[in-house]
């Protein structure tokens, strides 16, 4: 029996195809992974391969020591990246990575994402900081990449290159995503017009028994 259900790896693959949908990414951009404590694993999106005609099957174990466990494909040239963010975070159990194009506007510049929409605070968690560039394939980025994004927030932009987002599960960090994406191209048309209001959660008042939405 696989270490991964086959509903882990539909999920996967739902929300693959839901980052194309939305425009975060293409071609056969980014990547999704989802912890698998129970056996010190993650299972995670092959290299190379086009959303559209990936199917749940082919997503690719990896064990905490980098090790393929289970797969015939090439784990996402990222993996040793993910597990270094899941061995700085132990509450998170899914990370997506996309190729966000105004966070990447912003990634370009090096500026740093404040928060300037509801959705954002709520879930990054406050601005979201900008990794200088660097090639990202191996665990020295990964670790680089965990320690800047750090404790606090829930994403961490790559300069040039796209975001990497965290959740305690994969609905979560999708939604990290989405949000910083949002607020990146609010914020952009913002500041074209003048100065924006910024959002800080610690300020933020949030009724006992409200739903996020």
């Amino acid at each position: 029996m696989s270490a991964a259900s086959t509903q882990i790896r539909e999920e996967i693959l739902y929300w693959c195809r839901e980052s194309v949908r939305t425009g975060l990414n293409f071609n056969t951009q980014g990547n999704i992974s989802v912890r698998l404590p129970e056996h010190e694993a993650i299972v995670i999106t092959p290299s190379g391969i086009r959303y559209d005609v990936l199917t749940p099957d082919e997503m690719v174990v990896v064990g905490y020591d980098g090790v393929v466990r289970e797969g015939d494909l090439f784990p996402s040239t990222e993996t040793d990246v993910h597990l270094a963010h899941y061995r700085r975070r132990p509450e998170v159990n899914a990370i997506v990575h996309t190729e966000s194009p105004y966070v990447n506007v912003f990634g370009a510049l090096g500026k740093d994402i404040d928060p300037v929409l509801l959705n954002m605070v709520l879930y990054a968690k406050g601005a979201v900081p900008v990794m200088p560039f660097e090639f990202s394939t191996n665990s020295a980025f990964g670790e680089r990449s965990a320690e800047i994004l750090g404790d606090a927030v829930n994403a961490v932009v790559w300069a040039n290159h796209g975001l990497l987002s965290v959740g305690e599960d994969l609905p979560g960090a999708f939604k990290v995503a989405v949000a910083v994406e949002a607020n990146a191209q609010v914020l952009a048309g913002a500041l074209a017009l003048g100065t924006p209001r910024l959002l800080d959660l610690a300020e933020i008042v949030i009724p006992e028994g409200a739903r996020l939405p």
